[in-house]
């Protein structure tokens, strides 16, 4: 049988869910991520100002400028940012969706004899594309389209098939290489581009206007729902962390004068105890089938 309380708890809880559900998710977490600044960025300041200041009124008058002041320069200094990092985040998706699109196609080699095409004389190889730009100046272009890490021992191949065709450049695209690699390729007289897949999109297919189809996306992970939220951070493993703290916290109100913030983290986290004692999303969740 449910307590009084834990009846409370649970209408509460499923209120909110309901009204959550009803709110886009996104601007949800946007609103929620703007009032958590404001109330973090006031407390810390109003909790600094209170501790030189006696006055009540003034503590608050100050805090609330400091806020205000620590809010706008926050804005000013991400919305200057947020054309230019939304760019490059999509350049940075495209470029991985590009190079998995190229990994899993059996026909990626020819996608990189039209690039090649692009610069001079192309000719497509087993393993590579061999581009003449003028008589004797050859280039080997590599797609190395594996998950793993370009590594040395995959150099040193390239290197003996760089001089099966004369060429005096070789240009490795990889999804990512390991560090000894290019102190590696410097023993060698064959001069190394070496190309991660942001490089890659940025100084070939960019740089060309040639672009891979891309026929496969990486899937975002999703955001964690408020059902998800709940029963991660208020499950009964985590109560007694809370009721200690809390605890904690209590005790050590006696030693400092400033009671009143040890008092209201303590309830809070009492608070978040007992709700962690009787939250229903816990109880509720179930394990996935395997067969």
């Amino acid at each position: 049988m449910y307590s009084f309380f834990d009846k409370i708890t649970i209408k509460i809880t499923y209120f909110l869910t309901k009204s959550v559900k009803k709110i886009n998710m996104q601007k949800f977490s946007r609103i929620f991520q703007v009032l958590f600044r404001w109330l973090l960025t006031f407390t810390v300041a109003f909790v600094w100002a209170r501790y030189f200041i006696r006055s009540l009124w003034q503590a608050t008058l100050i805090a609330t400028a400091v806020s205000v002041v620590f809010n706008l320069i926050f804005r000013l200094v991400f919305n200057k940012k947020s054309s230019v990092s939304s760019l490059k985040k999509q350049e940075r998706e495209n470029a991985e969706n590009a190079f998995l699109s190229l990994s899993m196609d059996v026909k990626a080699m020819d996608f990189f004899a039209t690039l090649a095409s692009k610069t001079g004389k192309a000719e497509k190889k087993k393993n590579c594309i061999v581009i003449e730009h003028e008589p004797g100046e050859k280039t080997v272009l590599i797609p190395f389209l594996s998950h793993k890490n370009l590594s040395c021992d995959e150099i040193a191949a390239y290197v003996v098939l760089a001089r099966k065709y004369k060429a005096k450049k070789i240009v490795i695209v990889c999804e990512t290489a390991d560090k000894e690699c290019f102190s590696f390729a410097k023993n060698f007289d064959e001069k190394f581009v070496i190309l991660n897949q942001y490089e890659a999109y940025e100084k070939l297919y960019k740089a060309q206007d040639c672009f891979p189809p891309i026929t496969i996306k990486y899937k975002k992970e999703k955001a964690l729902a408020f059902k998800e939220l709940a029963m991660f951070s208020l499950n009964k493993s985590r109560a007694k962390g809370y009721f200690i703290s809390a605890l904690v916290l209590v005790v050590s109100s006696v030693f400092v004068r400033t009671t009143i913030y040890y008092c209201v983290v303590a309830s809070l986290l009492l608070i978040m105890a007992a709700i962690s004692l009787c939250n229903p999303f816990a109880k509720n969740a179930k394990c996935d089938k395997v067969l």
